[in-house]
């Protein structure tokens, strides 16, 4: 069953941090090898859409040879940094709205349709309790490096 409260809760508490989040500090690089905010939020950008593809996929059966995502090499090709910080938190808030649409409207006959890879099958349900409980975790990544920058706030 899919725990869509909990669901509109990671939604709610990613909002709320990209929400307080100043336009300058979101591109605030703390050190060489760390995300700037513009880039976790680019990287959830990635794993909504990627995401969003299996969702749907799966409504209408298992998937097969489908493409994995690595979040680094995507991230640097996409130069989250350099975009403006309002254009991505307003990506984010429509893909997510989305995508807890997909999850309230999820047929119970899909829900255990698979996405299978060589690492074995992962049914829709898991993904989509796997993808907000993935949003939980940078939403804490985010909080903290929203912090690391903005310590009064």
């Amino acid at each position: 069953m899919i725990d869509l409260q909990k669901a509109r809760e990671a939604v709610d508490a990613m909002q709320s941090l990209l929400d307080a989040t100043p336009q300058a500090a979101a591109h605030v690089r703390i050190a060489p090898d760390a995300w700037t905010l513009a880039e976790i939020a680019g990287h959830l950008i990635d794993s909504a859409s990627n995401n969003h593809q299996r969702f749907a996929r799966l409504r209408f059966g298992d998937l097969h040879g489908f493409p994995g995502y690595e979040a680094e090499p995507w991230v640097a090709a996409q130069q989250y940094d350099e975009c403006d910080f309002s254009l991505l938190k307003a990506l984010w808030a429509s893909y997510n709205a989305m995508l807890l649409h997909l999850a309230a409207t999820t047929p119970d006959h899909a829900r255990t349709n698979a996405w299978h890879r060589e690492s074995g099958p992962l049914t829709l349900e898991f993904l989509v309790a796997d993808y907000y409980d993935h949003l939980m975790l940078h939403v804490e990544h985010y909080a903290r490096r929203l912090r690391e920058i903005c310590p009064e706030e």
